[in-house]
């Protein structure tokens, strides 16, 4: 069963949501799933059948249910792999005063000053042009190559009363190193890394990653101290979850999607295509078949959609209501919004409540202060477009966002048991 040393092993191996990917695939693998190419022909999916489907920084993976869909549905945990960063624009190297840089972008709601005086790495993709054809390639960098650099209080000193606020395209681009022998440096260094040529080099997806070290913390290490736990704490449960689940009636699934930090409206994010026509066709391919279809099958389904949730802060306990203050390690947390922000509503809530307590595993409630704007998640996204019932929830925890993120470690085994209940039931 998951725990939170597995946790920061996942993390660990996972600066990019390609990585994310990747090391899913390989707990994936290990115990017995194989890949299906969306290009193939399935074939008939059998009892039992363990599959997953990859595409760029998603990935879907299911156990074939006994049932067939159109009477026993789905049981869905959704998440995503993506976090917020700073992302290289494709020209990327610069020279100013010296200095060799790179120009980023931001990508989701970073908090800027947690990116400053940070030792970076570089991660992600690259495509490349080979003998066989356009190939995409991890390239992982963890060394400190990077560093968004803060100004001195003395040449700043309004800060203390005017606050920080960096200009994204002025001050955020991170150092690289000093004036050098021209430009292609850093073509150089992921060249160099991936052992090819130059030339062979077309685009790239990489982002900059904190190199400090997941670990546990706090006096009895009850926390993990970590990048990236919004969201890779979720697809860590939901992975563990999958593979520990019971092959029920119904056909399990868990989909870890890409670009929800950016709205989700991708071809590999909770808006899109990839997992209605991925449940279609084991729907379709399942060997028990019944009347009705997709349309029943979806019905008959449930989702969790598991994304992390806001804890109480001790220094900033009124940014809550009142009644409503969940805690790190005081297990999973249901969030509700009557604005349809998050997708629960009081039949999901309670359907995920009962599993809790045939657990007895606590479980804890969200909702935002109502003079206060609430966020969202794949949940809505994801339901709206397949009608599916769900159910958002999320761990608690705190510095959501930051560079580095707080969440519980005794949160893990508890909400995986939970996830996995559902997943067979």
């Amino acid at each position: 069963m998951a725990s939170a040393t597995g946790l920061i092993d996942y993390v660990a191996e996972s600066p990019s949501p390609y990585h994310c990917v990747e090391a899913t695939l390989q707990r994936l693998e290990a115990t017995g799933f194989d890949e299906l190419d969306e290009r193939s022909d399935w074939g008939v999916l059998a009892v039992g059948t363990k599959a997953f489907v990859r595409r760029s920084g998603t990935v879907l993976a299911f156990v074939v249910g006994q049932d067939a869909p159109a009477r026993a549905g789905f049981r869905m945990v959704g998440a995503h792999t993506d976090s917020p960063n700073l992302r290289l624009k494709p020209a990327a190297e610069y020279e100013s005063e010296g200095y060799r840089q790179c120009g980023v972008e931001v990508y989701g709601g970073i908090l800027p000053y947690t990116w400053f005086d940070r030792d970076l790495g570089l991660s992600g993709r690259v495509t490349v042009r080979t003998d066989a054809g356009l190939e995409s390639r991890l390239v992982r960098i963890d060394r400190p190559l990077a560093r968004v650099t803060s100004l001195a209080i003395h040449l700043n000193r309004k800060v203390r009363t005017d606050g920080f606020k960096p200009n994204s395209q002025k001050e955020l681009p991170p150092i690289l190193g000093l004036h050098g022998e021209g430009p292609g440096a850093l073509e150089r260094l992921v060249t160099g890394a991936l052992d090819i040529e130059f030339e062979q080099v077309l685009a790239w997806d990489l982002m900059l990653h904190d190199l400090q070290a997941p670990c546990l913390g706090g006096l009895d290490e009850e926390f993990v101290f970590a990048p990236r736990m919004d969201n890779q704490y979720s697809c860590y449960l939901a992975l563990e979850a999958l593979l520990a689940a019971e092959v029920g009636e119904a056909t399990a699934v868990v989909a870890l999607y890409d670009h929800e930090e950016v709205g989700s409206s991708s071809a590999t994010g909770a808006a899109g295509a990839l997992l209605e026509n991925t449940l279609r066709r084991i729907e379709a391919g399942h060997e028990t078949k019944a009347p009705g279809g997709f349309e029943r099958a979806v019905a008959s389904s449930f989702q969790i959609s598991a994304d992390m949730a806001h804890g109480v802060h001790p220094n900033y306990a009124d940014r809550h209501d009142g009644n409503h203050k969940p805690r790190v390690n005081g297990g999973p947390v249901v969030k509700l919004n009557t604005q349809q922000r998050y997708a629960t509503d009081g039949e999901t809530a309670a359907r995920f409540k009962n599993a809790c307590h045939e657990l007895e595993v606590p479980v804890q409630e969200f909702i935002n202060r109502t003079d206060l704007a609430c966020g969202s998640t794949i949940g809505p996204i994801s339901s709206a477009r397949l009608g599916i019932r769900t159910v958002d929830i999320g761990c608690a925890q705190l510095s959501m966002h930051s560079i580095r993120e707080l969440a519980g470690a005794g949160d893990v085994s508890p909400t995986t048991q939970v996830f996995a209940r559902l997943l067979g039931s």
